[in-house]
């Protein structure tokens, strides 16, 4: 820990969805736990110095910026009467909620990061907060632990934005969600920072936000895949009969490489694709079809 500066960040090495992450530590004994927490989903954990700010996640389609969403960790608003705990079992009624990724948020779940973040502010799941305080139960923001997203997209200062956009392409990715920390994501970065760059982003927070406008994250990656007035079928041949079924599919799908073009095939004896075998055996069945594609 003195080779860092505090508050600290401990997480998976490889994680995702912001499971075992645990942020603003600032004593031994709680990077410790932190770690311990961490290792329950990956052997290997990263602890790093965290930057201070309001979390921001900025999506990249094809070397722009199209939505950016503010996000803010699980928490309940207190009413003065029930308990955190109570709270949290009337929030997770709330029908926008749901298990995993069923529904536009996921249900808030207790755990022992939960209950660390309340023991480090002295407080517990009995307490009574006060009627319209924000009582925040973790500190990472990822929508996958309970949090929820506001729209930002039209605040998104031209120079942050152009930064993303080249973070995007430094490291060649057409989908990109770049987590940002600053203080105000309507001014220059400052001393904010990109912390993460998502490969595969979750998109729920663009296109159905707690607040604010709904933005079309979904469309914008169609059209990056799919350019109008290019092809966007892929042609296929099922065949079927009695005998000569696996014969018939390989003189097919000889005939159709002889003209250039790349062939994935199933049948009894495995998965071909452009000519080469990635899995043997009778793969005849329907998921085979989706390795293919």
């Amino acid at each position: 820990m003195g080779e860092l500066r505090l508050p600290l960040v401990v997480k998976p090495l490889d994680g995702n969805q912001g499971k075992g992450v645990s942020l603003n530590l600032t004593t031994e004994a709680q990077v410790r736990e932190a770690f311990a927490i961490a290792r329950g989903y990956r052997s290997r954990v990263l602890v790093e110095e965290m930057i201070t700010g309001r979390n921001y996640r900025v999506l990249v389609v094809d070397g722009k910026m199209v939505a950016a969403s503010e996000r803010l960790p699980a928490h309940v608003v207190g009413d003065g009467v029930h308990t955190v705990a109570e709270l949290v079992e009337i929030e997770n009624l709330n029908s926008m909620r749901a298990d995993g990724h069923n529904g536009f948020l996921t249900r808030i779940e207790v755990d022992d990061i939960v209950r660390a973040v309340l023991a480090k502010r002295g407080q517990t799941l009995d307490d009574v907060p006060p009627a319209g305080e924000r009582f925040f139960l973790r500190e990472s923001v990822n929508l996958s632990t309970g949090g929820i997203a506001i729209d930002v997209t039209d605040e998104v200062h031209p120079a942050t934005r152009r930064l993303c956009e080249r973070a995007a392409r430094a490291i060649d990715l057409d989908i990109c969600g770049l987590d940002v920390v600053a203080e105000d994501i309507s001014q220059p970065i400052g001393r904010g920072a990109i912390i993460e760059l998502n490969a595969a982003p979750g998109i729920r927070m663009h296109e159905h936000p707690s607040q604010g406008r709904p933005r079309d994250a979904g469309g914008a990656i169609v059209d990056m895949l799919f350019p109008s007035g290019t092809p966007a079928r892929v042609p296929i041949v099922s065949i079927t009969g009695t005998n000569g079924k696996t014969t018939t599919t390989r003189l097919v799908a000889h005939l159709l490489g002889a003209t250039g073009l790349t062939v994935g095939m199933t049948s009894t004896d495995g998965i071909t694709v452009g000519g080469e075998l990635v899995s043997t055996g009778d793969t005849t069945g329907p998921g085979s079809a989706g390795v293919v594609l």
